[in-house]
């Protein structure tokens, strides 16, 4: 797709998109006589009122003009902004338009921070349009949007709105890298696969690195949990390392991601609803690889290194097993409780190689547990971390981009909760009973692996993945499947 800028009297398609505000509906500046004309008779019979997410298609001879509501423009927000670019995009998309000028009135521009506001939409436009139709008839894939313009106002505004699109294609690939991992049917995306999709990065940017352990490595490593969780597969693990160097730092920030590429819930057979859609289980390792992909894009200056368990987790005659006692990486046991409970046992070796990096910070990405979608649905992601720095950081960053995350407990009763008297610790916990707070009590186990043996600790975030992919319908602004949730948050929180 091309997205371009211009000035208003140089707009080129047949098909124009005009944003206004409920409070504002006579802000008309940039259309022309007739379509000034056919907009006040729209407004006046109140088809058209301008709120948030309402849009209209008009036809003016052989012209298309879409208006689009962004509600009142004191609650205008990035997330509103971001919604209603994508909205209006798969609708004119289904029209089979293929292309498409956007036009910024200065009311409207002068809403949000111009580069932010260009930089978002450009993501936007990316996520709307974005399908995964490959194994679709050529009939019935969706129509390519081939030219995207925004027409604005004057030169000084075009320069800033560059500047926000350059960003947002980066930011965008780096997204769709994100959905296309997480999409692709599981018999495909394997470990393997996953790998070699990596080792890609490695071959378009000079700045990263990557290398995938087999099977041989984990063991030398001692990852108990991660072969554990292999064994009932035919396919074997990988243990993938994306090192992305834009500036040379003693302490770099480590992004761990859960891969497990198919989820069956082993031994602890998952019941036939819950089996469809673990091919989503490897969103983590997706999202990590995501964000790495976007920051050598934009050639931030940090140093990045991405940490990605990746197997399966299917039964088998020789499947780990409840009441099985697995070895971690920093030698500490643990109770298996439940084979279903098992990406938090991939994790718990990748925080403990992370220790090798001696890092500025760990980040961990998992859609790891049921009971956070079922906290806070799937709107927020779920951010666990007893740092109030990273915390403040990681909201404010979501914020800006119009991503959301819910910073949901770790403290004691949840560390007591998986205790266990037979092993160091076990893989299911619960305060008050077996299933309360289980989103808590399995960041907990996670946490219980950020120490070393000498009992060393770094800062430490976990995110669980409860926003990361919608149902079959998706939503107005985004199809189902995979969203890329979290790339945008952390680019800008690596900024």
């Amino acid at each position: 797709m091309n997205i371009t800028t211009k000035i208003v009297e140089k707009y080129s398609t047949d098909s124009k998109i005009f944003f206004l505000f409920e409070d504002a509906l006579t802000d008309a500046s940039l259309l022309e006589s007739a379509e000034k004309k056919a907009v006040k008779a729209i407004i006046k019979s109140k088809d058209f009122e301008g709120k948030n997410g309402e849009t209209l298609l008009l036809y003016l001879e052989e012209k298309r003009l879409f208006l689009v509501g962004l509600g009142k423009k004191e609650e205008m927000t990035i997330r509103t902004w971001k919604h209603a670019v994508g909205t209006v995009a798969m609708v004119a998309q289904k029209k089979k338009i293929t292309a498409c000028s956007f036009l910024l009135s200065k009311k409207v521009l002068s809403s949000l921070e111009v580069v932010q506001m260009a930089k978002t939409g450009t993501v936007a436009l990316s996520n709307a349009l974005y399908a995964f139709d490959e194994f679709k008839d050529k009939e019935d894939k969706v129509v390519e949007v081939k030219k995207v313009e925004w027409i604005l106002e004057d030169e000084k505004v075009k320069k800033e709105f560059n500047t926000g699109i350059k960003s947002g294609k980066a930011i965008a690939e780096g997204v769709e890298f994100t959905r296309m991992l997480g999409n692709t049917p599981p018999t495909q995306m394997t470990p393997e696969m996953l790998a070699k999709e990596a080792k890609k990065l490695e071959k378009t940017f000079d700045t990263i690195r990557v290398k995938a352990l087999g099977k041989k490595q984990i063991e030398a490593e001692g990852m108990g949990c991660l072969l554990g969780v292999s064994r009932g597969s035919v396919l074997p693990p990988r243990f993938i390392i994306v090192e992305y160097v834009g500036k040379k730092e003693k302490n770099p920030t480590v992004l761990v991601g859960k891969g497990i590429t198919y989820d069956s819930g082993g031994l602890s057979l998952k019941p036939d609803p819950y089996m469809k859609d673990m091919k989503f289980d490897m969103l983590g390792a997706a999202t990590v690889l995501g964000i790495i992909k976007a920051a050598a894009g934009l050639k931030l200056k940090r140093h990045i290194v991405g940490l990605i368990p990746a197997c399966e987790n299917m039964p088998s005659g020789d499947s780990f097993r409840p009441d099985d006692i697995l070895t971690a990486m920093n030698g500490k046991t643990v109770l298996i409780e439940n084979t279903d409970a098992e990406g938090r046992l991939v994790l718990a070796d990748a925080l403990s190689y992370a220790h090798k990096y001696n890092p500025k910070e760990v980040i961990d990405f998992a859609t790891l547990t049921g009971a956070c979608m079922v906290a806070l649905g799937n709107e927020r992601s779920g951010m666990f971390t007893p740092e109030d720095e990273l915390a403040e950081k990681l909201n404010k960053s979501a914020e800006i981009v119009g991503e959301q995350v819910w910073r949901l407990p770790v403290g004691e009763e949840y560390s007591k909760a998986v205790k266990c008297e037979v092993a160091d610790i076990k893989n299911l916990g619960g305060v008050g009973h077996p299933r309360f707070g289980g989103a808590s009590t399995a960041a907990a186990f996670l946490q219980f692996f950020t120490s070393d043996k000498k009992g060393k600790s770094y800062p430490w975030m976990h995110i669980d993945l409860s926003s990361c992919y919608y149902g079959e319908s998706g939503k107005s602004y985004i199809r189902g499947g995979a969203n890329g949730f979290g790339v945008e948050s952390f680019i800008e929180y690596l900024k």
